[in-house]
């Protein structure tokens, strides 16, 4: 099963797959540039997001484990079975 990524994790997630691998300096730069956020925001997301299974970030250079397709696959079926069980 594809763990969850919310809003604001998506958002990080597309910067991500469009640059991975990518060192976490240079992505928490682009989330300043793209997302406004602090350096250490973005390092929050990436502890987070690596703790559930979405990304891994080996010596300091961070790519996704869950694909863009898995993740809209998976948001689309959570929004089926909510609104048609």
């Amino acid at each position: 099963m594809t763990p969850k990524i919310f809003e604001c994790e998506y958002r990080f997630c597309l910067i991500l797959w469009e640059h991975e691998p990518i060192k976490s300096t240079d992505l928490a730069k682009l989330c300043k540039e793209k997302l406004e956020w602090s350096k250490t925001t973005t390092y929050t997301v990436i502890k987070r997001l690596g703790e559930r299974g979405v990304l891994k970030n080996e010596n300091t250079v961070v790519s996704s484990l869950v694909s863009k397709e898995e993740a809209q696959l998976s948001e689309l079926e959570e929004l089926m079975e909510k609104k048609f069980e």
